[in-house]
């Protein structure tokens, strides 16, 4: 290092301290700068030491590399920034940088989740001795009334993609019937649609994990799994999905197969970006999306009286998470309490 010989002495008694700590990397490391510090954690996901799901694989190498060519107000790049030398200041200009550039905050908060926890394997690695992303200020995200349709709007966008695309009419059905996740949907198999007991198994979901991934089906964005009872609109989906599906391909479906499967036999998940595709030039000038379906169900079932654990626990979300959401948009509680002020 350059430097008096007390600053070589405290570099000495921190690389001690890592090392009787243990965070001393086993096989060596070259990562002295920020760059180097994303690369490292990038292999560390794709070699399993880090498990994620493939969007989030796909999140760490976007936002690794936007961060890494974000040249601050100074004119230095962040990425070239050398670890040694970085400080929270420098991570609060480089957020600055990206909402110059017109990036939302959203995508900064999931920048700055893969940069925090880049640096903390860096730390572990005993590169640096803190983690400077812990002190700076993230941008705050704000939160925007979800749009949920009214039940006319749904009925007339689901006769009209019905004359356009029967098959992503029957899926739209399903959501505006079950409140299910567009990957939720894709990663049912027949196996765990019950149509006699009006009924679907929900424990997977189908996400594409990009280049060299593809598209996979794991578990459930909260790793749980949860049964959803159908409505007779869902049911009559469901089957004429089915009968659909064996007039195709001239035999009965077997458990193994998607509902919403490529292919004669379906033996693979559709991709969801076909699927969103399909919805789109199906729905007409109709602006709904899945996610307003999404939305439609839990207002609708908020709206009716029922409890947010019910809702959640229907979605797959935490309680508070929907409150998040949907406590400023309806809640039977509150109307009767204002009720009870009327003059």
């Amino acid at each position: 290092m350059h430097g008096s010989r007390q600053d070589a002495e405290v570099a000495l008694a921190k690389l001690r301290l890592a090392a009787h700590e243990r965070r001393l990397p086993t096989g060596g490391t070259n990562a002295r700068s920020v760059a180097a510090a994303f690369q490292l954690y990038q292999q560390a996901v794709e070699s399993g030491l880090i498990e994620l799901a493939a969007t989030s694989v796909v999140t760490v190498r976007s936002a690794s590399r936007v961060m890494a060519r974000q040249e601050l107000a100074d004119g230095r790049l962040f990425g070239d920034i050398r670890l040694s030398r970085l400080s929270w200041q420098d991570i609060e200009y480089m957020y600055a940088a990206m909402r110059a550039r017109g990036t939302s905050s959203a995508y900064i908060r999931r920048c700055a989740t893969v940069l925090s926890r880049a640096l903390d394997l860096a730390r572990k690695r005993g590169l640096i001795e803190n983690n400077p992303a812990n002190d700076a200020a993230r941008p705050r995200q704000s939160r925007t009334k979800p749009f949920a349709p009214p039940v006319t709007e749904v009925r007339a966008v689901l006769a009209v993609a019905a004359q356009a695309d029967c098959e992503v009419a029957d899926a739209a059905t399903i959501f505006a019937s079950t409140g299910l996740r567009r990957g939720e949907l894709l990663g049912l198999q027949w196996a765990e649609v019950d149509v006699a007991a009006r009924e679907i198994h929900v424990a997977h979901a189908v996400v594409d994990g990009g280049p060299g991934v593809g598209v996979v089906r794991k578990e459930t964005k909260r790793s749980d799994w949860r049964d959803v009872p159908l409505t007779e609109s869902a049911v009559a989906a469901f089957r004429r999905l089915r009968e659909r599906r064996e007039s195709l391909c001239g035999q009965q479906v077997d458990s193994s197969w998607y509902v919403f499967g490529r292919g004669l036999t379906a033996r693979e998940p559709m991709r969801p970006d076909d699927l969103t595709d399909r919805w789109a030039a199906a729905r007409g000038t109709s602006p709904i999306t899945f996610l307003h379906l999404r939305h439609y169900c839990a207002t609708r079932m908020l709206d009716s009286g029922e409890s947010y654990r019910t809702v959640a626990d229907l979605l797959g979300n935490s309680e508070s998470t929907l409150r998040l959401h949907y406590d400023g948009r309806t809640d039977v509680g509150k109307r009767k309490a204002i009720e009870a002020l009327e003059l």
